[in-house]
């Protein structure tokens, strides 16, 4: 396909990505929103999927469609891990199969007429994935090669996981949200802390009056990032590390910071998810992670995380999601902006995002970066 004639929403955006990249795995759901006994039904990138778990307890994703007469899969019932249609009763396995017309031979042929659409689904770090595309002609690579390296090593990281959100914005206003110096203005109430080794509970702000303050901009191994001041220059405690490695950004919606919380503690790992419910909704997934291999670790971890980052995780995601949806539809967004030199690194993830999206519909698929995926902390 010539990508040169695809017609695009507003600049840069060609029609479709507005719902999403497709064929790539996404922490639809996190674990304990799934239970046994009743499907669930989601939307995710402008689909309709049915989740439930199969007679082992392992995660299934069928369309919320029943092939019969349409009828919502996830109004059904799970029995004997097979998923009953509640208008007539047709009954599908985790791969779509159907295995039941309950007026027909229980080997009647006539189960071969029909197939609920199936997605490669697995469980891993405390969330349900789903490969939401087209398997036949993007085989799903394996979920661990996609994931941040920690979610594969439980006995070496520690990860909390904050509640599954849903923001009333586009993903891709989301992800914008996400630039390298916005925290310093947004969350400066929220993240800014005086100097001075914590001692435990919950930290003092910085001192400095916010009129005094303002925002450096600095150039770093994984692109643009701001650095509070006040007005002579002096640095004010916002935490982000400035040395890592890797991307800040990779496929399909990740996005990765290294903070250190407070001044003399360890720093830990945020890894975010921003993907889309439709063209006006998107799903929030995040979690932060320590390296943590012992006992001990864990139990700084856990204070650190309980006392400080996990109650400033909750006001940063309320701010970044104020933000997001004050801005109003994709293309009202776009239409109206006007960017700055120090915007360049979120423009250039606006690029990679727009080319994995054509090379698509060229018929390849641009994996996330293996370096990226790494422990970002040297």
């Amino acid at each position: 396909m010539n990508t040169n004639e695809i017609s695009e929403l507003v600049p840069g955006v060609p029609k479709g990505l507005e719902v999403g990249l497709r064929n790539y795995w996404y922490p639809i759901l996190q674990s304990g929103e799934l239970g046994r006994e009743k499907p669930v039904g989601i939307q995710c990138l402008g689909e309709h999927l049915v989740v439930w778990r199969d007679e082992r307890g392992s995660p299934a994703v069928l369309s919320d469609r029943c092939p019969h007469r349409s009828a919502k899969l996830s109004l059904g019932r799970v029995l004997e891990g097979n998923l009953q249609c509640a208008l007539h009763g047709l009954r599908f396995d985790s791969g779509g199969k159907c295995v039941l017309i309950p007026w027909e031979a229980d080997d009647s042929p006539s189960r071969h007429e029909v197939h609920a659409r199936h997605y490669p689904a697995q469980e891993l770090g405390g969330y349900v994935w789903a490969y939401v595309g087209d398997p036949a002609k993007f085989p799903p690579p394996p979920l661990i090669d996609e994931v941040p390296e920690e979610l594969n090593h439980d006995d070496e990281f520690l990860w909390f996981r904050m509640p599954t959100e849903v923001w009333r914005t586009n993903w891709l206003l989301a992800i914008d949200g996400g630039d390298g110096f916005h925290a310093v203005t947004l969350h400066a109430e929220t993240q800014a802390v005086k100097d001075g080794t914590w001692q435990g509970g919950s930290p003092q702000a910085a001192t400095a009056p916010l009129a005094e303050r303002r925002l450096k901009i600095v150039q770093t191994s994984y692109g643009v990032r701001g650095v509070a001041t006040d007005r002579e220059g002096k640095p004010i405690h916002h935490g982000h590390l400035l040395d890592v490695k890797g991307d800040r950004f990779l496929f399909p919606c990740i996005s990765t910071n290294v903070i250190r919380p407070v001044p003399g503690v360890d720093p830990y790992v945020s890894r975010l998810w921003q993907f889309p419910i439709d063209d006006s909704r998107s799903i929030i997934q995040r979690f932060a992670v320590q390296r943590a291999a012992t006992t001990e670790a864990r139990e700084r971890w856990e204070k650190l995380y309980t006392e400080v980052v996990g109650p400033r995780f909750k006001s940063i995601s309320r701010e970044d999601a104020m933000i997001a949806e004050s801005q109003g539809d994709l293309v009202t967004a776009r239409t109206n902006e006007h960017l700055f030199e120090p915007d360049i690194s979120m423009y250039e993830v606006r690029q990679n995002i727009r080319d994995a999206f054509l090379a698509q519909l060229s018929g390849n698929r641009m994996a996330p970066s293996k370096n990226s995926l790494v422990w970002p902390i040297p």
